[in-house]
């Protein structure tokens, strides 16, 4: 943890002039909301795990849909928030407009990439930690056929895709991996239903192990895979006790540690705009084993998983993160 701490500080801040204003943190969620057990929900823990460290009070801000984004942002301006951390790719257009406007004013957004300044762009190696994920469901798939939900085809997604599909194959070459895409809009990310719909369609076609990628729509994903008594993978945040004994393991993204780390260097007055990627070896990204899956992790499952998290620290297995179009 140390480790990973130092190395996140030295990627994302370097010393800089302090803030013109005094120092505010703040975040503004995703029209989910802080408790979707997922993708901001991490983020919410990163606030937390900050306040408890005797950091200052984070104000939070919470859109009720897209449309809400640059209000919400222009209010967080407003509040008095010096350092300002957006959740998620969508904020990207609308941030390159609200940056430029308050150039004293330090932003960070995640998953997303914005030229700026003041702007700080934090990606993550989700291919990297897929890659591990597919591995396990490789190895747990009883019928040689695994699925993957995506929630709608953008790059983030497709680096899910493209670690997982990489990881199965290689693990296991005859093994099929089934692709399915919710949406060509962000409300593939939050429709339950939909993700219940096409786990059930990849049930019907023999997969017995899917991985969503989809924000709130896997919830659905997952729920569906545990009625059929099948295997779900969680994503973003850990989910294996949501389902227990029906969660193989998830994927998660440190949205908590960039996070708190960007707020405990933003109130040294430190701040580097650019690009950050944060992959394994940063400790952004991994797969869970805890109480509620470890019967599901054989000795074989744990041992392959090692092994690829080794050799992809050791540069031995490069993974890919451009994914083909689904069929």
């Amino acid at each position: 943890m140390r480790r990973w701490t130092l190395g996140l500080l030295t990627a994302l801040v370097l010393a800089g002039p302090a803030a013109a204003a005094p120092f505010q943190p703040c975040v503004v969620y995703t029209e989910a909301g802080k408790f979707d057990k997922s993708f901001n929900e991490m983020a919410y823990a990163g606030v937390t795990a900050f306040q408890a460290g005797g950091g200052a009070t984070v104000k939070e801000f919470e859109p009720s849909s897209p449309a809400d984004y640059v209000p919400r942002m222009e209010a967080a301006v407003q509040a008095g928030c010096s350092d300002i951390v957006v959740i998620g790719f969508r904020f990207a257009e609308d941030l390159a407009t609200v940056a430029p406007r308050h150039p004293s004013v330090h932003f960070s957004i995640i998953d997303g990439v914005v030229e700026g300044t003041n702007v700080a762009s934090i990606l993550f190696a989700e291919n990297e930690g897929a890659y591990l994920a597919g591995v396990a469901a490789a190895l747990a798939s009883k019928t040689a056929h695994v699925g993957f939900i995506g929630g709608m085809p953008v790059p983030v997604i497709r680096r899910f895709q493209a670690g997982f599909t990489q990881g199965v194959r290689d693990t296991r070459p005859d093994a099929q991996v089934s692709v399915a895409m919710l949406s060509d809009s962000p409300k593939g990310f939050a429709d339950p239903f939909a993700g219940s719909e096409a786990a059930r369609d990849l049930l019907a076609s023999g997969v017995d192990v899917v991985f969503p990628a989809a924000g709130a729509s896997g919830l659905g994903a997952l729920d569906a895979m545990s009625a059929a008594g099948r295997l779900g993978i969680g994503v973003d945040s850990n989910q294996d006790y949501l389902y227990p004994g029906h969660v193989l393991t998830s994927m998660v993204k440190r949205l908590d540690r960039a996070v708190k780390t960007i707020f405990e260097t933003g109130s040294a007055g430190g701040f580097r705009p650019g690009l950050t990627r944060l992959g394994l070896r940063e400790g952004g990204v991994d797969v869970t084993i805890t109480p509620y899956n470890r019967t599901l992790w054989t000795a074989d499952v744990e041992a392959a998983v090692k092994k690829a998290r080794e050799d992809i620290l050791a540069g031995r297995i490069k993974v890919g993160d451009e994914a083909a179009s689904p069929s």
